[in-house]
């Protein structure tokens, strides 16, 4: 009997597991599997006799689960209303095909009216199989109140791909009604079904993350407490994993609302405050405003509360700020004063410098007064001004040179990431670049942090900036040699290249009369990125279909001529 209960719970978990391979699957593509499949396009009548075939299908399949219970029940339910979501969507394919004719064809009307005969299959049938999944949703919750442990992690996780279906049905019932609008079709359960649902489910992923948000807030007092705790860190890890899918369907259901006509405003306000990063569409006049009411009221009691104590502390920093100027101006009098009653040849220039800085440190020391006075510690900006003060000293004249070089190059663009570049002594591939230095990384795999000013001090060359390049080769023969014939062996080497481009066409010509040898240029064009292995590729072919045609690439010769002292004459060797 346990054998027996031990197998049963490892069905169980097998097909749960599936069904959470499916709902995920589902949560991250979000379509059907064979959305990638190119085939053919059929035509609309085909796609229309495949609906109704599909359509029939369905109902079998609903007459098959007659009798199944179980996990087994849960996998076939699964897997018919993928069926369906299916259907719905190849319901507006076809839709948005006939809407593509031609108002005048008269294939268009017959196909419209052949099409609406599934208004009402769709309204009952899948409006139907919808409700069914919100009571599967609802069940499936109360079972996980009994469960713990590792059959508590697969039942939610069965939860959760069911509740992805559910929103994607959402999403294709919506799809429905509105290309049925554009056919003019009369509306139906699948309407209502669709307002309706959006509300309520739009409802409880507000609950859920609220409840999420709770629970954040508490476990981050907890970990204050506790920081190295390693259940509170990983129960951390998991309510941000489920506040961010919470998010993401949110998301969903709000753009879904909008559709049809759902106010949405509340919803998008609390998306704005989780989201980190705002988007465009997430802003309208209602959000705004409803924002805008938020915050007005955040200020109003904020200065209610605090708004006396820091209405004194501006004053006393506008009184301190007011002294320190005051005695700043007295400071640079009395320093005046003094060095104009010391004897003694000291310049101007010096004087002048002297008094400036007598005023200006009188009137940071005012102005530190100010800021303490206000709240704010004086010992970590003291350190601070005094590191910046000796880096700002000894580098500020290089930095500022490299800033503005930087920033030369970010406007201009002369090259980017990963290009090929010769500048300053250097060649190799760009990796990084901030406003100070870019990093080259050279062909031998050395990192080189090169300061702007001297990249934009010289001259830039990019190999790699234009889409074609051309490769430049040369190639000697003898004098004894065919040029009729090397031109011919030079130009069926270029064929054999794949990489070679027909246009522009290869330029084989004669360069010039060597000592030695006539010199050919080989000049074919290639794509930048096929440069250099057809570069190495054309020099090896060439010296094998050299040899094969018997040219040869003669070698550096010089004659020498003896001359014997005794006048007998002289001899020639070559």
């Amino acid at each position: 009997m346990t054998d027996i209960k031990s197998l049963h719970a490892g069905w169980v978990t097998a097909l749960a597991a599936l069904l959470l391979l499916l709902g995920l699957a589902g949560a991250v593509h979000g379509q059907s599997p064979d959305d990638n499949t190119e085939q053919a396009k059929p035509t609309v009548t085909e796609q229309l006799d495949e609906l109704e075939l599909r359509f029939y299908r369905v109902r079998q399949g609903e007459e098959e689960l007659l009798g199944k219970s179980g996990s087994l029940l849960d996998a076939l339910r699964y897997n018919l209303d993928e069926e369906s979501l299916d259907i719905l969507k190849r319901f507006v394919t076809v839709a948005k095909d006939i809407l593509s004719l031609d108002e005048g064809a008269p294939e268009r009307g017959e196909l419209a009216a052949r099409l609406s005969l599934r208004n009402q299959q769709l309204d009952e049938g899948f409006g139907n199989r919808f409700r069914n999944l919100e009571g599967r949703i609802a069940e499936k919750y109360q079972e996980l109140d009994a469960l713990a442990g590792a059959d508590r992690a697969f039942l939610a996780a069965q939860i959760d791909g069911l509740n992805e279906q559910r929103l994607r049905y959402l999403e294709r019932m919506i799809d429905v009604v509105r290309v049925r609008e554009q056919l003019n079709f009369p509306s139906g359960t699948l309407e209502e079904l669709a307002n309706d649902s959006l509300v309520g489910y739009a409802n409880e992923r507000l609950g859920t993350l609220q409840l999420l948000k709770a629970q954040r807030n508490s476990l981050q007092g907890q970990l204050k407490l506790s920081p190295g705790d390693a259940d509170l860190l990983q129960a951390q890890v998991r309510v941000e994993q489920l506040l961010a899918a919470t998010v993401a369907r949110l998301k969903r259901t709000v753009a879904q609302m909008e559709r049809v006509g759902l106010d949405a405003t509340k919803l998008k306000r609390i998306l704005i405050e989780e989201q980190k990063a705002v988007s465009l569409e997430m802003v309208d006049a209602d959000v705004f405003a409803v924002v805008f009411e938020d915050v007005t009221s955040a200020v109003g009691e904020w200065l209610d509360e605090r708004g006396p104590t820091m209405l004194l502390r501006v004053l006393v920093f506008v009184g301190v700020l007011f002294l320190a100027r005051l005695f700043s101006r007295l400071s640079r009098r009395l320093a005046q004063r003094a060095l104009d009653s010391r004897p003694g040849g000291m310049s101007q220039l010096l004087r002048d410098v002297l008094v400036s800085m007598v005023g200006g440190t009188v009137m940071a020391v005012g102005v530190l007064v100010a800021l303490s006075q206000v709240g704010i510690s004086l010992a970590p900006m003291l350190a601070g001004l005094g590191v910046a003060g000796f880096i700002l000293g000894f580098a500020l004249q290089d930095t500022l040179s490299n800033f503005a070089a930087g920033g030369m190059i970010l406007a201009y663009r002369p090259f980017d990431v990963d290009d090929h570049i010769s500048v300053a002594g250097i060649e190799g591939i760009v990796k990084r670049m901030n406003l100070v230095a870019t990093t080259i990384t050279t062909f031998d795999n050395q990192s080189l942090i090169v300061p702007n000013s001297k990249i934009w001090g010289d001259v830039i060359r990019n190999y790699t900036s234009q889409r074609v390049r051309r490769v430049d080769a040369m190639f000697s023969i003898s004098y004894g040699d065919s040029i009729e014939q090397a031109e011919e062996v030079l130009a069926g080497v270029l064929k054999k290249i794949p990489a070679v481009l027909e246009s522009p066409e290869p330029v084989i010509r004669v360069n010039r009369h060597a000592d030695n040898s006539i010199d050919m240029d080989c000049r074919p064009w290639v794509r930048t990125e096929d440069y250099w292995p057809t570069y190495f590729t054309l020099q090896r072919e060439v010296k094998l279909a050299f040899d094969e045609a018997g040219i040869t690439i003669p070698f550096p010769q010089r004659d020498v001529h003896h001359f014997y002292p005794d006048g007998e004459g002289s001899e020639q060797a070559g």
